[in-house]
């Protein structure tokens, strides 16, 4: 497991703890299926409740709940209780997650989808409204009442840069905490396919986490690896349907007023512009899904974290524009998230390698089940214009992307994609292929017994023609065993000279490739996990000319509360056939090349008032040295304040030359309540010489009704100060949401 990957599970799954698999027996207490009322439905065991929402009086409690860990099986140590209920517009939970102890409850942040808020008391919902085990939607809150929520995808995988309108209030009380949510039906579809017997059927699970104690409690799915959002093994319940009398249609309606320097605006004079748009959402009874949007700027969307490249690729950056968001998940394919390529890299449309772009001027998709597959269209155009004084104008671009995918059982899918078009705006460009995907999350090993285990496979081919390029093929394959005990990865793919997906990511063509992960996932019974293993990847340019070897043997330690410290030894190969400048003054010549070095990192607990990630690196770099060192650190005084400061080195000591990369990133966040959050970021690095400055405030004012704020400026330090002008770009937005 790379440090990347351990990282990111350690924020989203804290102190994965320890499930030994004779504690089994306990999961027959778990509900077989659930129901839900209609709002003010008949009493269930209920009684009242509600938290004084009438449309919750009467519904049935639900407090199956069963100890995922520390004691896989056990009774969970607090009680938690679900109260949910529905009426033709809305979904209503009620949660009660008792405590005896409230002056212990952890509950630091307000802010919206901070990953932080993931490690401390919550609750998390899950919900399959197609009830195949693919696509669902993860909502989460804490008993501050922030929110986070994603999208899930593929039966187990997530993108957290997912939002949907939903509203919560949560509160903390002498004997624990409440939340009440509501969230519009219109966010899991009006419309959904009948089942083989004939009745529309959800799929739903629940989860709380308890800080203190490191304890988890889940309505389904408590065998060793699962986690709430492997949709395969949530419960089964009847589909909620949503009213059929009004039109499915959610208008958002926008007003923006920008100023840009002369610098920014690309034509050598301040711009100053008025300009409405409008983003239409609807859904058919059928479910079909269309999105429509005229005139969008993104200028609100939250700034990339600076990041100094020190290889020879472009960096892969997350998408967080909202339009592209929306049913993101429709359009994977291949397994391929991110990597060393993707066929369609939304970032494409509109955004250029530093994150600045231009406004839509129209966009258009469709997304949803017809004939048992699932399907997303987008056509897009981007606006054209001028992109800086000494540059062309860049043409508007026309680019569109199909993908299809039909799923042959309930562990077999294959599926389609074709792209068209390019970000520069000229033409000749398309990109089409075909994928398989296999994934059983009950998979029982050969000679093995009780089942329970993850297996996912999946392999694709790939076709590109562009002009003056000519045609290019790819293909690649990949196997995942993420489990308790044994566990590894192996991904290999082969990339053609001339393949280039014209709006997607590649970081070079011409290229075999391949990496994995083997190790062995050994949890204890305090909910430690403590995994040592080996990380491998391999690069091969198909003429011989380049090739590269790394091995990584390494150990990771993850506590229960959340915090982890990785060691890594790295034995490293390369073979480069031209000349390559990682930094400014510092030349590697062709040749080859043998290093090795030592790594280790370890990151804190967010849910601790003030937390920190450190990492340090040491040893060889080609025929030279390299030292890194950086560290972080987030204090939370309250839930309303939060700074997060952090200092990155880069030390390089080659034959060549010698130079010290130096990064800074100070922010700051505001949350006066979970309606309004205002954040300043600042970053600046040695290597550009910029200095980034980043201010965003967003205030729901009403249910349906936002005021965004944004301001960019770029400066410059040292000798550039006084040869290149400072850039600011300031947008005031007004957004006016209607449901009709």
């Amino acid at each position: 497991m790379t440090r990347r990957g351990l990282a990111s599970a350690a924020r989203f799954v804290a102190a994965l703890a320890a499930v030994p698999s004779a504690a089994f027996a306990a999961a027959e207490a778990l509900p077989a299926a659930l129901s839900l009322p209609a709002a003010g439905g008949g009493a269930g065991n209920g009684g009242g409740g509600g938290g004084g929402n009438p449309a919750l009086v009467g519904a049935t409690v639900i407090d199956g709940f069963v100890q995922v860990a520390p004691v896989a099986g056990a009774a969970p140590s607090r009680r938690t209780e679900l109260r949910l209920a529905h009426d033709a517009k809305s979904l209503y939970v009620h949660v009660r997650a008792y405590d005896s102890m409230p002056s212990s409850i952890v509950a630091q942040q307000m802010r919206r989808d901070v990953e932080g808020m993931l490690q401390e008391d919550r609750v998390t919902l899950v919900f399959d409204p197609e009830g195949d085990g693919r696509n669902g939607y993860l909502f989460a809150v804490n008993p501050n009442g922030a929110q986070f929520d994603a999208l899930i995808f593929d039966g187990g995988r997530m993108r957290f840069d997912w939002d949907a309108l939903w509203r919560s209030e949560a509160r903390i009380e002498i004997d624990g905490w409440s939340a009440d949510i509501t969230i519009p039906l219109s966010v899991f579809g009006r419309g959904r396919p009948v089942g083989a017997d004939g009745l529309r059927q959800w799929r739903v699970n629940a989860e709380r986490w308890m800080p203190r104690g490191s304890e988890r409690v889940r309505l389904a799915g408590i065998q060793p690896d699962k986690e709430v959002y492997s949709l395969g093994d949530a419960l089964p319940m009847p589909a909620i349907v949503a009213a059929q009398d009004g039109w499915g249609l959610r208008m958002k309606g926008s007003l923006r007023a920008t100023a840009e320097s002369s610098a920014a605006s690309g034509t050598g004079r301040t711009r100053r512009r008025l300009e409405p748009g409008l983003e239409l959402f609807h859904e058919s009874e059928g479910g079909l899904r269309t999105t429509a949007a005229l005139n969008i700027d993104f200028g609100e969307a939250e700034a990339d974290e600076r990041a100094i490249n020190l290889t020879r690729f472009e960096l892969f950056r997350p998408e967080k524009r909202e339009f592209f968001l929306h049913d993101a998940g429709r359009y994977t394919f291949g397994g391929l998230v991110d990597g060393a390529v993707v066929p369609y890299y939304s970032r494409r449309v509109g955004l250029d390698a530093t994150g600045r772009g231009r406004s839509l001027d129209a966009g258009l998709k469709f997304s949803g089940q017809a004939a048992g597959a699932d399907f997303g269209l987008l056509a897009a155009r981007v606006a054209g214009g001028a992109t800086a004084p000494d540059q062309p104008d860049q043409r508007a671009a026309d680019v569109a992307v199909v993908r299809l995918a039909r799923p042959l059982d309930s562990r077999h899918r294959v599926g389609m994609m074709l792209t068209r078009g390019n970000a520069e705006g000229t033409g000749g460009s398309g990109t089409h292929g075909v994928d398989y995907q296999f994934r059983d999350s009950d998979w029982t090993p050969p000679g093995g017994a009780g089942g329970g285990k993850t297996l996912e496979a999946h392999a694709w081919a790939l076709e590109s023609r562009n002009a003056g390029l000519g045609t290019g093929r790819a293909w690649g394959a990949s196997i995942d065993y993420p489990n308790v005990g044994l566990n590894g990865s192996a991904h290999v793919q082969r990339i053609g000279a001339n393949f280039n997906p014209a709006l997607g990511y590649l970081a070079e063509s011409d290229v075999t490739r391949g990496e994995g992960t083997l190790g062995w996932w050994h949890r204890t019974g305090s909910g430690e996990s403590v995994i040592p293993g080996i990380d491998w990847n391999f690069r091969r340019k198909q003429d011989g000319s380049e090739r590269s070897l790394m091995l990584n043997p390494e150990l990771a330690y993850t506590a229960a509360s959340g915090d982890t410290v990785l060691a890594e030894a790295f034995y490293e190969t390369d073979r480069l056939a031209a000349a390559y400048s990682p930094v400014p003054g510092v030349l590697i010549q062709p040749g080859d090349y043998s290093w090795h070095y030592l790594y280790g990192y370890m990151e804190t607990s967010p849910s601790r008032p003030l937390s920190a990630y450190a990492d340090v690196r040491g040893g060889g770099y080609y025929d030279g040295r390299r030292q890194d060192q950086s560290v972080t650190l987030t204090w939370k005084p309250s839930a309303r304040w939060g700074w997060r400061a952090g200092l990155t080195r880069n030390a390089i000591r080659l034959p060549s030359g010698s130079f010290t990369v130096r990064m800074a990133t100070l922010r700051l966040d505001h949350t006066p309540s979970t309606r309004m959050a205002e954040s300043l970021l600042l970053q600046w690095d040695n290597v550009s010489q910029e200095l980034g400055v980043s201010a965003r405030v967003r205030w729901l004012w009403a249910a349906d009704r936002e005021l965004i704020f944004s301001l960019d400026r770029l400066g410059y330090t040292g000798e550039r100060r006084d040869t290149l002008p400072g850039q600011t770009r300031a947008m005031l937005k007004l957004v006016w949401n209607l449901e009709r």
